[in-house]
């Protein structure tokens, strides 16, 4: 397992369920932290295959290569993806960012928000280009203008929120409500509106994404975007299991496998009352598949 970040707890719980199934189906994980660093995942990733790992599952770093897969497939070992796709010709495993996006803008737009921020990333990644353009669909479908400084390019860590949460607050007018690229920027924007006296739900609307086990225990509880880790996991840990299988003969299309966000929704972007409008995009989906899909 080659994984890009263990500072976001998202990819902590992601890896514990690797590591129980394929322990169940006796493998060893052998584990690398490449810290969003292409350099160190260049060097990890030999060492791995002097290692004569059986497999590999992997979210690569920012910047790698579009030629990586195939680098990695002549190696003659399986390779999958998770949560960050490189190509259709891969086994990969991750979310419909752009839908959960979109519901989650939604839900902001249902509360009666207007000006709503998206804290995120702009380098252009697919990811970040998929969770940015969820939120622009949602607002563009309301006829709802979205002002270049409310997309606010930060760092993906608490520091990132609280230094959107600044950029907010200096904002004429400002924005009533923000959409964090993960849970946490949302952390990080929570402590800030603390620090300032001022609470989410109330002050600003906060909505986050990925749901790890520390956002229902904020102050206030965290709104956020819920794929699954464990569910994500296991499903990348079976489709590597899968291609390890003796009887397999290496012809099935590669999986591509895409949850569906569901949001659940806390008192930081709805304030004490907990009121949750209606929304305009049907959530009741919870995965796409295509050809070459086993789970």
């Amino acid at each position: 397992m080659v994984i890009n970040d263990l500072t976001n707890p998202f990819f902590v719980e992601l890896l514990v369920a690797i590591e129980r199934v394929l322990a169940q189906s006796g493998y060893t994980t052998l584990m690398a932290h490449t810290a969003e660093n292409v350099a160190t995942q260049t060097r990890v990733l030999p060492s791995m295959r002097e290692q004569n790992v059986a497999g590999l599952i992997m979210s690569p770093a920012l910047g790698t290569s579009e030629q990586l897969p195939d680098e990695i497939k002549s190696w003659g070992i399986p390779l999958v993806l998770v949560m960050r796709p490189m190509g259709t010709d891969v086994d990969t495993v991750g979310v419909e960012n752009s839908i959960g996006f979109a519901l989650a803008t939604e839900h902001l737009i249902a509360q009666g928000h207007t000006r709503i921020a998206f804290a995120g990333n702009r380098t252009g990644y697919a990811v970040a280009n998929q969770r940015r353009q969820g939120y622009l669909t949602a607002m563009a479908s309301h006829a709802l203008p979205v002002a270049d400084e409310w997309i606010i390019d930060v760092e993906l860590t608490p520091e990132g929120g609280r230094k959107a949460v600044r950029s907010i607050f200096e904002m004429r007018p400002r924005p009533t409500a923000v959409v964090c690229y993960n849970d946490q920027v949302a952390f990080g924007v929570l402590h800030e509106l603390d620090r300032m006296g001022k609470r989410a739900g109330k002050a600003l609307a906060v909505v986050g994404c990925d749901n790890v086990m520390a956002a229902e225990h904020t102050n206030p509880p965290l709104t956020t975007l819920f794929a699954g880790a464990d569910k994500l996991g296991t499903i990348a840990s079976e489709t590597l299991l899968a291609r390890l299988d003796p009887a397999a003969d290496g012809k099935e299309p590669p999986v591509q496998y895409f949850a569906i966000a569901q949001l659940v929704v806390r008192e930081s972007s709805v304030g004490s009352a907990g009121r949750h409008p209606p929304l305009s995009i049907d959530p009741t989906r919870t995965e796409r598949r295509v050809a070459g899909q086993r789970p």
